[in-house]
């Protein structure tokens, strides 16, 4: 029987974010799944985000380094000055451009998923400014992956999420505390496949 394709879950945040991910992490249990983060960090500040989700988390988090291989029931935060894509089942880092005055490195991230084979993909859009994250569901949900936007009344900032539902691309709009269960059920489906 060939092996089961493993699950990555990819969260996208702006501002306002950290409290959708604190509802999400503090729901969500060990399930053999991955999860990426990815935010708009200041570039110059040391960003404390991976401690600050290990308090609300029932599984490591750790800061992503360099070819870092994605294991289950493990966290993966972006850390601050860095975009992020994916090659294989290892996370690659490259420098931030701060000539870039727009920051899209969710957009960035989430690209580099759609054609990923190794895992299945779910990719949530948190709360933020702007549309970033539109693109890459796009492109996700054209290769199978499903996406989830967070419900713009519960974000702190909605513009990111309603952006996601107007694209049509979202499966499902959920409060972040919700969303966990529903993680699980598209596991399963997908494990049935």
């Amino acid at each position: 029987m060939p092996e089961r394709k493993k699950t990555l879950i990819a969260l996208g945040a702006s501002a306002g974010g950290t409290a959708a991910l604190f509802d999400f992490f503090d729901n969500t249990l060990p399930d053999e799944v991955s999860y990426v983060i990815t935010t708009h960090l200041y570039p110059h500040i040391k960003s404390m985000l991976a401690s600050l989700i290990q308090k609300h988390a029932a599984i490591e988090v750790c800061e992503v380094e360099e070819d870092m291989e994605i294991i289950p029931d493990k966290v993966y935060v972006m850390p601050e000055n860095k975009i992020m894509a994916i090659d294989g089942e290892r996370l690659v880092l490259k420098p931030r451009d701060l000539n870039v005055k727009v920051n899209m490195a969710i957009d960035i991230f989430f690209k580099s998923l759609a054609d990923n084979r190794s895992f299945n993909i779910i990719a949530i859009v948190l709360s933020g400014l702007g549309k970033d994250g539109t693109k890459g569901i796009e492109a996700i949900s054209k290769n199978g992956g499903i996406i989830i936007a967070q419900e713009p009344l519960s974000a702190k900032e909605g513009s990111m999420p309603q952006e996601a539902i107007e694209s049509g691309y979202a499966d499902f709009v959920l409060n972040p505390k919700n969303m966990p269960e529903q993680v699980i059920k598209i596991v399963k489906e997908f494990n049935s496949k």
